[in-house]
């Protein structure tokens, strides 16, 4: 089984606030993996990621994004998911990338109030991870939408208006 619509890209691409607009026009189910990352973990992600490392954190956001891909449904995949060859080598049906700049995503995240220091080390490291994770979103996406001018509703409108036009 593969996922009716599977949703990547960064922090702050919209892929939740997306997804639950698309499954509820497609009448399927919503799955976010980050909220199954954190149900596993029993907490914040952000703070077992800290407490535990990187490697533990990735190897539970592997495991449940490949257990969620089994479902269909609508699903947004965590932003590091892809980073996963075996998840990548899994992902089939419709995959959406929504593809969002780093200011963007940032003004989104409300990381805007940090500070210029903190925005600026922050803008920096989403700059680096864009870069890496790019050319594996471009690899599995069926679909590209770029998401920087449009509002959320305007985004899913886009997505079903292209769905299956690889």
């Amino acid at each position: 089984m593969t996922p009716a619509l599977a949703l990547i890209g960064i922090p702050g691409s919209g892929k939740t606030t997306v997804g639950e607009l698309l499954a509820a026009q497609l009448q399927l189910p919503f799955i976010d993996v980050a909220e199954l990352v954190e149900a596993e973990v029993g907490g914040s992600a952000p703070e077992f990621f800290a407490g535990a490392g990187e490697a533990a954190y990735r190897e539970i956001e592997e495991a449940v994004t490949l257990a969620a891909l089994d479902e269909t449904a609508v699903i947004a995949l965590s932003s590091g998911a892809i980073d996963s060859a075996a998840v990548r080598g899994v992902l089939g049906g419709e995959v959406v990338w929504l593809r969002t700049n780093v200011s963007t995503a940032t003004r989104r995240l409300s990381m805007n109030a940090l500070g210029m220091a903190a925005l600026v080390a922050i803008r920096n490291r989403m700059d680096a991870m864009l870069s890496q994770r790019a050319p594996w979103y471009s690899e599995v996406a069926t679909q590209v939408v770029d998401t920087d001018r449009l509002t959320p509703t305007e985004v899913a409108a886009a997505v079903l208006e292209n769905q299956g036009g690889h």
